[in-house]
This record gives structure tokens, sequence and C-alpha cells, in this order.
């Protein structure tokens, strides 16, 4: 048997936010494809190999996918004989799945070429993956220019699409790779809302965000820092130094260290003005 090649690595993040168009492509949580009144859903997608290969295609729209590694994303280990036959036919099924898009969205396509396939879709298609990227890093820079209102509104997105996960069910390395990607968007989502909201002057909202960030992974010490910080701005400096010290109980029971640095200092700074 041959075996296909390397595992697939996600995209680099664009760098601008493409407009929205007739055609929107889902695949965080169930995966689904939009054009106009004309929906494919993930059951009208040919079964589980089906699903694996529409969302490896879209994950690497921005250029060809070799064969081999579409069928390492399909089957994993268990690669069969005759993956290349099997590969083609998979596709063609694929290609009926999405033919009821063809009037509103000609532009998209599934292309074979020898050795690889490649996923067209018109230049303003909307794919939520890539949104959600596009918002943390939109988010990163406002509350670095000082725009928190439009920064809030940036993580939000970015928040609620990464809360949907990744092919729910499934296992496997790339997989595991994309899943660890949006949740650690959905963190930094949670870390830009508690920011913006304190640059807002509203420190009981930032506490709350910062509670429900901390609650996602306790072993995060940003997470504990942005709580510091919005109990210390809504006058609770006492709270803070609570925090700090289940930061340390936390991270030595868990892990056997002890807070970094940048936690140490922000917990003098608070101590030192209260």
């Amino acid at each position: 048997m041959r075996r296909p090649c390397r595992e697939i690595a996600p995209l680099k993040p664009p760098t601008a936010i493409p407009p929205t168009g007739e055609l929107r492509i889902y695949i965080c949580g169930q995966p689904a494809i939009e054009a106009g009144a004309t929906v494919v859903r993930e059951a009208d997608l040919p079964g589980r190999q089906g699903r694996r290969l529409w969302v490896s295609l879209v994950l690497h729209r921005r250029g060809p996918v070799g064969r081999g590694d579409l069928a390492e994303a399909i089957w994993g280990d268990d690669v069969p004989d005759a993956w290349e036959s099997t590969l083609n036919a998979l596709a063609s099924r694929l290609r009926r799945a999405l033919a009821p898009l063809a009037e509103a969205a000609p532009a998209l396509a599934i292309r074979g070429e020898p050795g690889r396939y490649a996923l067209t879709l018109p230049d303003d298609a909307f794919v939520d993956w890539e949104r959600a990227r596009e918002a943390i890093h939109e988010a990163d820079r406002l509350v670095f220019a000082g725009e928190p209102g439009a920064a809030l509104a940036e993580a939000r997105v970015a928040m609620e699409i990464a809360a949907r996960g990744f092919l729910p069910g499934e296992d496997a390395p790339w997989i595991a790779g994309q899943r660890q990607a949006l949740r650690e968007i959905r963190l930094r989502a949670g870390e830009r809302t508690v920011e913006a909201e304190l640059a807002r002057g509203r420190p009981d909202l930032a506490e709350t965000e910062a509670r429900l960030l901390l609650a996602l992974d306790p072993l995060r010490e940003a997470s504990y820092r942005w709580l510091m910080r919005a109990l210390a701005a809504g006058g609770n400096p006492a709270q803070a130094a609570r925090v700090y010290a289940a930061c340390r109980r936390e991270l030595r029971e868990r892990a056997g260290m002890t807070p970094s640095a940048e936690t140490e200092r922000v917990f003098r700074e608070i101590a030192a003005e209260s």
C-alpha cells in the first residue's frame, strides 16, 4: 500500500477581513454551506469521510492539496489499498452533494488535478473558521489602537465561532490541532473582552468575563491576571489578593509550578495601589 504523506497544517491567517458574499461556509460545529436560499447541510454530505474531505478542502482553499494529504486526513492510519480510486469516487459524491449550490455560487468547484485537488470559491465567500481568526487578530489590533468598543464586537464574533467546536465525534491528530487552535482563539477572545470592558470603565462586566475565562482553563495564568485587574479596578484589591493565592495554589497542586514574573508583577502593583 502506498502511504500518503505529511499531516495537513492550518493556513496562515489572512491579513484583511474579506467582504461577506452570497456563499457562506460553516465548518465549525456542524458543517453547512449556504448560497442564497439554498442550504447544504451536514446530513447532505457523503458520510463522515465526505465531511472530512470537505472540511480539509475548505481549510486549504488557498491552494491545491495533495491527494496523499487528503487521504491521510480522511482515513488516518487506515488508508485503504485502493485509496486513490476511492478518493476520486468520494470527491465525485461530494460534487453531487454541492450541485444544488451551483446556480447561486457558480464559482464553487472542486477541481481534480494530477496528484492533487483544489477547491475554488468566490472571492467574497464567507468561511466561519477564517472569520474567527480574522476577528481575533482585529480585536488585538483594535485594543492596541484604543478602540475598545470595536474590539469587543470583534472578540465576541471570534468567541461565538470558536465555541462551536470542530468536527464533533471525530478523532485524528489534525482534528485535535484545529480544536486546539479554536480553543486558543476562544481564550484570547475572552482576554480581549475583559481588556475592552476595563477600558470602557466597566469592571463588573470585566470581572464576570474574567471568571468565565478562568473556568475554561484554571492553569492559564493570564486569566488570573485579568481577574485580578478587574477586581482591583472595581475597588476590591482584597479579592484580587485571594485570586493571586488561588493562582499559586492551583499551579502548585496541578502542575508543580509557581506563578510567573508577570503574574507576580501584576499582584505587586495591585498591592502597592491598595
